[in-house]
């Protein structure tokens, strides 16, 4: 569609949702040609927010599976994932949060346009599917407007590796939920929908949290910088090594002076303990705690840590292996 047909629709039917009383009613657009175009059409047609193609998917997948920088807000490069929603200014953005509002983020699609054998998160490596909390809890409480692809909540792995025949690949990424020739995890004739399966209730569980939580929902967001050590001088982003990164990425989502610290482990095998930087001018006060409201590991849940005036104010949190943690 052409500019001019999708302003005139978007028009009508917005007029349409208020006439009913529905004055945030959200219509999202499909489109293609990088994130700088994107925001041009919304800002021409009246859509509200743009799906997050181009390269959004990629950077969150593959930071949480170890492979990317998440970026780092001492440059002024889009190279990791948290660079993408704090660059509005240098991308002539009229809004801070532009990005955080506007763009639809998701971990699978159904196309996956570019890429020439195509598979879900969960469909490259057996590693990825202890990686996937991880990845949806980043996806569900990091800026930007977040969008479940249909299956990967049964952890739906959208590979059938029996075949190398690439344009195969492509009907994979729409296996059958309810039976049919082409199920997911090689199968046919299975119907997949659990709401008791691991994956469908973590979603349920980290879902009433952010409904529960503005600041995951609205808050300003920051990559926080994490120390092993503590020491004032040893606090750093984090940054791939050799081209792997297998390590705690902490950001903070804050709202009218409430502070959320979420954190992602992408580490599998190792649980990792250290010092993430939190905002001194909400944690002030010497007797200032933060209280672990999620964690992959249940035990957590609950308890508290105090903060500690490290390099400001810090806390030390525990991550489970290939876990994810929310601290309020």
């Amino acid at each position: 569609m052409e500019p001019g047909a999708v302003r005139y629709f978007a028009t009508t039917i917005h007029e349409f949702a208020e006439s009913i009383g529905k004055e945030n009613f959200t219509i999202i657009g499909e489109i293609t040609g990088g994130r700088a175009y994107a925001a041009t059409i919304l800002d021409s047609t009246g859509l509200d927010a743009a799906l997050g193609i181009d390269d959004i998917a990629d950077k969150l997948e593959f930071l949480v599976k170890g492979w990317r920088s998440p970026g780092n807000p001492d440059t002024e490069e889009q190279e990791g994932y948290f660079d993408l929603f704090r660059n509005s200014i240098l991308d002539c953005r009229r809004n801070h949060q532009w990005y955080s509002k506007h763009i639809v983020t998701m971990l699978d699609d159904h196309d996956q346009v570019g890429v020439r054998h195509k598979f879900r998160f969960c469909g490259d490596d057996a590693r990825s599917i202890r990686l996937l909390p991880a990845a949806l809890g980043l996806n569900l409480t990091s800026a930007g407007v977040p969008c479940i692809y249909y299956g990967t909540e049964q952890a739906f792995n959208g590979a059938d590796h029996r075949t190398d025949d690439d344009s195969y690949s492509d009907v994979f990424l729409r296996e059958c939920m309810f039976g049919g020739n082409f199920g997911s995890f090689l199968s046919s004739g299975k119907h997949f929908f659990n709401e008791e399966s691991e994956i469908y209730r973590f979603l349920q569980e980290v879902t009433h949290i952010r409904r529960e939580n503005i600041a995951l929902r609205r808050g300003r967001q920051y990559l926080r910088q994490v120390s092993e050590s503590g020491l004032e001088d040893e606090f750093f982003y984090p940054q791939p090594v050799n081209g792997e990164l297998h390590w705690v990425i902490a950001w903070s989502r804050i709202f009218a002076g409430s502070e959320c610290l979420c954190a992602i482990n992408t580490d599998t095998e190792r649980e990792l303990t250290l010092w993430v930087l939190v905002d001194s001018g909400i944690h002030a006060e010497a007797s200032s705690t933060m209280n672990c409201i999620f964690s992959t590991n249940a035990v957590q849940r609950g308890t508290s840590v105090s903060v500690k005036q490290l390099n400001s104010s810090a806390v030390r949190i525990t991550v489970p292996a290939a876990g994810f943690v929310v601290y309020r």
